[in-house]
């Protein structure tokens, strides 16, 4: 059994958080996706203004919205293939919250 400094022991159980390059990319991608999508959504939306981001107000409207942020998703997927659509799903839904 080693023994551990009380400074080795704090770090071990608190956990030593650090946000690494990768996560820093990501957080990057997800933050352009939002930016890239709300411009677009505010040029081609007529509805009101909720929790920050503009809302269509009819079909023609989503599908539109959804057609192109499907593509802003599919362009930064292509252009960063060392993170899954997974990972790159997930880091645009934390940026939302």
């Amino acid at each position: 059994m080693s023994q551990f400094t009380f400074e080795q022991f704090k770090e071990l159980y608190e956990g030593k958080f650090e946000i690494t390059d990768t996560d820093y990319l990501l957080v990057q991608l997800a933050e352009k996706y939002h930016r890239v999508t709300e411009a677009y959504d505010r040029t081609v939306c007529t509805g009101p203004i909720v929790h920050g981001s503009i809302v269509p107000v009819s079909q023609f409207e989503r599908e539109k919205v959804n057609r192109y942020a499907s593509g802003v998703f599919e362009s930064i997927a292509l252009e960063f293939p060392q993170f899954s659509r997974s990972e790159l799903r997930r880091a645009i839904s934390a940026a939302d919250r």
